[in-house]
């Protein structure tokens, strides 16, 4: 995060009025349900939205969240850098860089800047233009300013190719699935087909307990279930249960946790937990350990699949809302049953892809915190 104080330690600092011209007059709003799509990038508060049949600008430009930013993590990137033909929301201002400012230099010193002081709205943080005009940038000369941007550049680079080569790790998975058991829809490996319920020894509802910001034990909702089927446990909630509720409202590794409640699009998100702790599971969520012919690993693949998505969508389809299958539902679902030595082979190729992404992830916060240390010590005059 960059502050205020962190860009006064060593160079001139002006307003960013003085290093910018604001086209914010240009943009124009497209409601979701009237954008045309087409070849041109549309751009909102967080990055590129969607694509529009049109384009307002061509030219390099720097865009800023004016509201629904991450404002209250700017680490996540606020502004950044855009060029050629695009269309521009209202939810992001549009800055034209002066000649005595890089372009790069502005973004970098932009994408994670700490807007807090600068914000307005007690029900949505908005970052106005005349409060954006305020931020104060660093200006050091024109040769420093490319030599440092040139840094972070570099360091931003190496994170970005450690996150690509995470993404193909992912796809691995799911070519493994595919090399292992073939078109599931199809059954194009003559497997004997069951139903879900056919590989599940149990089913379970989690608690209606209340979470809380602190607690024993940490409890997983649905918002810890991806849709691409792992568990992302940023964002743990905790609760305290009682002794002759743990086993029943708990997981271990290798239950599969099914999302039963939500949109008609993210009904069904599925992920196996791998931890080694026990942790607490959510009402909206439904819990199933497998019998001797099942293995989680392979139904949970199964409903993230191709497959899997479009028939929890056609489970779906007529609900507007919120939707819900409910167990029983979910284990009358059809599937391939192959043996259960070839289910557990793919479980256990799945553990060795997981090493490797515990290895790619340390990676990356390797890397974001080298940029960070980067960032800071370039607007400290430390480079």
């Amino acid at each position: 995060m960059i502050t205020r104080e962190i860009v006064r330690a060593a160079f001139p600092v002006v307003p960013l009025d003085e290093v910018v011209e604001f086209l914010d007059h240009r943009r124009k709003p497209v409601k979701q349900s009237e954008r045309v799509e087409g070849i041109y990038p549309y751009y909102g508060a967080n990055g590129q939205q969607g694509t529009i049949d049109g384009y307002l600008f061509d030219e390099p430009l720097v865009l800023v969240a004016e509201d629904g930013g991450h404002f209250g993590d700017p680490d996540r990137g606020i502004a950044y850098r855009v060029n050629g033909k695009i269309w521009v929301n209202n939810h992001a201002h549009v800055l034209r860089p002066k000649a005595c400012i890089d372009i790069r230099f502005l973004t970098r010193v932009l994408e994670n800047y700490d807007v807090g002081p600068f914000i307005n709205g007690s029900t949505r943080a908005k970052l106005t233009k005349a409060q954006a005009k305020r931020i104060e940038i660093p200006l050091p000369p024109l040769e420093e300013q490319k030599r440092i941007a040139g840094i972070l550049d570099q360091a931003a680079d190496l994170c970005r190719l450690r996150t690509r080569a995470l993404d193909k790790l992912d796809t691995l998975g799911q070519a493994i699935f595919h090399e292992m058991f073939g078109d599931v829809a199809q059954n194009s490996m003559g497997f004997r087909r069951g139903t879900i319920g056919d590989l599940a020894a149990e089913t379970q509802y989690g608690t209606s307990e209340k979470a809380s910001e602190t607690g024993p034990l940490p409890v997983l909702r649905m918002n810890n279930l991806t849709y691409d089927g792992r568990m992302d446990l940023a964002s743990l909630k905790y609760m305290d249960l009682k002794a002759s509720d743990f086993a029943k409202y708990t997981v271990v590794a290798g239950d599969m946790l099914f999302n039963r409640t939500n949109s008609p699009d993210l009904v069904g998100k599925t992920a196996v937990y791998r931890g080694q702790s026990p942790m607490a599971f959510a009402g909206y969520l439904v819990r199933l350990r497998a019998n001797a012919e099942g293995n989680t690993e392979y139904i949970s693949a199964v409903l993230n699949s191709a497959y899997g998505k479009a028939t929890l969508r056609g489970m779906c389809k007529s609900i507007i809302g919120m939707a819900n299958i409910n167990a029983k539902e979910l284990c009358k679902i059809s599937l391939p049953i192959p043996p259960r030595q070839l289910q557990d082979a793919f479980s256990n190729r799945l553990a060795e892809v997981d090493k490797e992404r515990l290895k790619f992830e340390a990676a990356i916060a390797e890397s974001n915190t080298l940029f960070a240390s980067l960032q800071h010590r370039a607007f400290r005059g430390e480079l």
